[in-house]
Order: structure tokens, then sequence, then C-alpha cells
């Protein structure tokens, strides 16, 4: 009797315990399958998140892309506007120096105008002093090269008859140890102007010699004496190479 009240306990504490477990079970079951859904609710709403947050990246770097295209125009359209306002700048610049010139050149023939007024000649009366003034410096010019051509002859047929006949005239002192320098040279009519003069004792047809680096280039008869300077004729019998400025004279 003992034996089966024993066993009825314990098939009752079994099936309590088996009851009790399989609530806890159940429970747990409830438990996982609440914490399964959360899980799946929470991973759908986490892709959702990610999807949104990668459309908005892309809508973020579509806009980016746009903006960066604008501001690009936006450059190129400053840059074009720049170079358009300096060559505007530029013209602008040109045009007023342009007024400025005319301006300047009125201005002069305005002043022209007076002087011409002032003289009380016609233009054909200018037109024919004009003339005139071209063909008397021309003749200067002409009469300068005769006068060239005569001084060479003469210089030449005092050599020639000094050669014959000596010298005619008395060989002129000059003060020892005079020196200067060749400031002008006239090749074509072969005379020359001296930094020395009457003030340094230079005379007229006195001679000196004409030296560079040493050596005789030539010698030179002065002609005519100012205080500070002279001119003086190439003596074409000395003359060993072309004068030049800057050669020294001496006696």
């Amino acid at each position: 009797m003992l034996l089966r009240i024993s066993l009825v306990v314990s098939i009752l504490a079994g099936g309590a315990a088996l009851y009790f477990s399989h609530f806890q079970v159940a429970e747990k079951i409830t438990t996982l399958t609440s914490d399964l859904q959360t899980s799946r609710s929470n991973e759908q709403a986490a892709r959702q998140a990610e999807s949104s947050a990668r459309t908005a990246e892309k809508l973020a770097k579509d806009e980016l892309d746009a903006k960066s295209k604008e501001l690009i125009a936006t450059s190129d359209a400053l840059e074009t506007t720049k170079a358009s306002l300096a060559v505007q700048q530029k013209r602008a610049d040109q045009l007023f120096d342009e007024r400025t010139g005319m301006l300047r050149d009125l201005n002069q023939s305005r002043q022209e105008l007076a002087r011409f007024n002032a003289t009380g000649f016609t233009a054909d009366q200018l037109l024919t002093l004009a003339s005139d003034l071209n063909q008397l410096t021309a003749e200067k010019e002409t009469y300068i090269a005769e006068n060239g051509i005569l001084l060479k002859n003469i210089n030449r047929l005092e050599y020639e008859l000094s050669r014959y006949v000596g010298p005619r005239e008395q060989e002129i002192e000059l003060p020892v140890g005079l020196k200067g320098r060749i400031l002008a040279v006239d090749p074509k009519y072969d005379f020359v102007v001296l930094n020395i003069g009457g003030n340094q004792g230079v005379l007229e047809n006195g001679k000196m010699l004409v030296n560079r680096d040493g050596k005789l280039v030539a010698k030179v008869r002065i002609t005519k004496v100012e205080p500070d300077r002279s001119i003086a004729n190439i003596l074409p019998e000395w003359k060993q190479a072309e004068v030049t400025e800057g050669d020294q004279v001496l006696y």
C-alpha cells in the first residue's frame, strides 16, 4: 500500500513537474518567438533605414555633382566676363589715348594756325617761301661740298708746291707738350674738331700729330681757333689711316 502511495505521489510529482516544465518551455518558446519577431522587425527596419540612407546618399551625391557642375559653369562664365571686361577696359584706354592725342593735335593745329595768321602771309606765299628756302638750302649744301673739294685741292697743291719750291710759310710754334682729343671728324671733307683752343695756346696754321695707341695716324693743320676748341684740316700727305673721334693730338 505504501508502495502504491509512493508510486502515486511520484506520478503526481512527475506530472506536476512535467506540467510546470511544459509551461516554462512554452513561455520560453513564446519569448523566443517574440524576440525573433522583434529581431526580424528590427532587421527589416535597419534594412529600410539603410536603403533610405543609400537613397539619401545618392540624392546628396547627385545634388553635389549638380552643384559642382554649376560652380564650374559659373567659374567659366566669370573668367569669360573678366576677359571681356579686360578687353573692354583696354579698348576704353585706347580710345582715351586716341582722344587725348586728337585733342593735343587739335591744340597744336590751332597754335600753328594762329602763328600762320600772325605772319600775314597767304598759303601760296608761304609755299613760295618754303620752295625758296629749300632751293637756298640745296645751294648751300652745294657750296659747302664745293668748298670742301677746293680745300682738299688747296692742301694737295700746297703739298705739291712745297715739294718743288719749299714751304711758303714759317712753321708755327705751339706750346711744348700741347695735347688734346678729336671731338668730331668729317671724313668727307677731311677736317676735324679738337677739344683745345686759344685758352690752351693753339694758334692758326699750327700743325699737330694725330696719335692712336702710340702710332701715327695723320697730321692736321689748324685753320680756325676758338677759346676752347679749334678746327683743323687733315694733311693728305701725312694720312696713314682714317682719323676717328677720340684720337689724341699732340705737338
